[in-house]
């Protein structure tokens, strides 16, 4: 614990100076803007006047670059600065942990029979999480043969979930009445849930929708005794 402190403190300070260095960029390159502003409206007022001011504008120019000079010097060397600080972290991390990892493997993971689990198990993980495609490509790259039955649940799932996410309920409504028995095992109310959806979405369709809400009611039948509120 003592060293991820040191390693935050260390990172605390680099946030800091990031922070100061982005607001001090900001304030002299504005000062910068209005400073050469100021001039040019001074130069473009003295050529309309009388005399030879070529000696002063000259002086003034130099001044000018000076400054600005000065000022990308300045905010080099604070860059510079933050560079260090960077250093200083990674330096601190080297110093605080144990860059040697091999003691936290686990002998025998990378063995066939454990490799083809460890497939398995992330081929199922994408499938879960919808990104069919990506476990196809590893089924490929990695030789594995995963069976249809096994794919078709977690594609009905993909599509269930895209449908839904356009506010199409049919393909959930067909799920959860193929498995009524299933849901109702589970004490589910979710095909009830879906119906009800799907009716008031019948009836914010106004009256022209009248009639095809009536029929759709008798699809409450089932659930009279569990939801009669």
């Amino acid at each position: 614990m003592d060293q991820c402190v040191t390693v935050e403190r260390e990172l605390e300070k680099v946030l800091q100076k990031f922070s100061g260095y982005g607001q001090l960029c900001e304030r002299s390159l504005e000062e910068l803007i209005q400073y050469a502003g100021g001039l040019r409206r001074e130069i473009l007022q003295s050529e309309n006047q009388d005399g030879d001011l070529s000696g002063t504008i000259s002086l003034v120019m130099t001044q000018c670059c000076k400054r600005i000079k000065d000022t990308v010097q300045k905010l080099a060397s604070d860059h510079k600065d933050i560079h260090s600080s960077v250093s200083r972290v990674g330096k601190a991390i080297d110093k605080n942990f144990d860059s040697d990892i091999s003691s936290v493997g686990i002998d025998g993971c990378w063995q066939a029979d454990s490799q083809r689990i460890l497939n398995e198990v992330m081929v199922e993980h994408f499938f879960r999480q919808g990104m069919l495609d990506v476990a196809e490509e590893l089924c490929q790259e990695s030789g594995l043969s995963i069976d249809q039955s096994q794919k078709e649940p977690f594609v009905e799932l993909n599509r269930i979930l895209e449908a839904l996410k356009v506010r199409v309920l049919r393909p959930a409504l067909e799920w959860a009445v193929s498995n009524r028995e299933m849901l109702m095992a589970q004490n589910s109310s979710l095909e009830f849930k879906l119906h009800r959806l799907y009716f008031i979405s019948l009836l914010m369709g106004g009256t022209a929708n009248q009639r095809e809400a009536l029929q759709y009611a008798k699809n409450f039948q089932p659930f009279a005794l569990n939801h009669q509120k």
